[in-house]
């Protein structure tokens, strides 16, 4: 019972907080369906303002990036439970990617790079996996489009494909500021923000 309390916990945070979407895939545009394009300034028939409605609020900014600022970082992804397979398979590649890396910051990035599976499907059957950087290197770029890039330039547009197929929605992330360590071994101080 405490796992699937849990786990509805997560997957209510991971859509509460405003989602950070996914990378652009490389070398591509996103356009509107043929047939379905609004001119400029009016709303699309049946929005919030053509039916009269208030017009909710814009959705937040998506970041431009997979940088971390902070103590520690996590990044949720709820993947569709017939992709978990393909999703498992290009953070492999990305494993791989990191390991074989030249640049000393990608080789510290994978020393706190921890991919979890949540054991119980969601609603729908889908699959939370957590990515956890502790800590993460700080300010370096987490986008697996260019970790993926640099090793497997030729394999890039595949596996950014299985990749971005395997989401139900976009990657959530969030920067963490521990409050306090609960290891005997931590400092016996601990800085809480007022």
């Amino acid at each position: 019972m405490r796992a699937s309390v849990l786990l509805g916990f997560v997957i209510t945070l991971a859509a509460a907080v405003p989602a950070a979407g996914q990378p652009a895939a490389p070398q591509s545009q996103t356009r509107p369906p043929a047939g379905q394009s609004t001119p400029p300034g009016q709303p699309p028939a049946g929005t919030a303002a053509a039916t009269g409605q208030p017009t909710p609020p814009p959705p937040p900014a998506v970041p431009a990036s997979r940088k971390f600022t902070s103590d520690g970082g996590m990044i949720f992804n709820v993947i569709k439970p017939d992709k978990t397979a393909d999703f498992e398979a290009v953070m492999a590649r990305v494993k791989e990617a990191l390991g074989k890396s030249d640049n000393p910051k990608r080789k510290q990035m994978a020393l706190s790079w921890r991919v979890f599976k949540g054991l119980e499907s969601g609603p729908g059957g889908n699959y939370v996996y957590i990515f956890w950087f502790d800590p993460p290197v700080k300010d370096e770029d987490y986008q697996i489009t260019s970790i993926l890039g640099e090793a497997f330039p030729n394999e890039l547009q595949d596996l950014w494909s299985k990749f971005q197929q395997s989401f139900v929605s976009g990657q959530t992330m969030l920067n963490l500021q521990q409050i306090v360590n609960m290891s005997p071994n931590a400092p016996a101080t601990t800085t809480i923000p007022k």
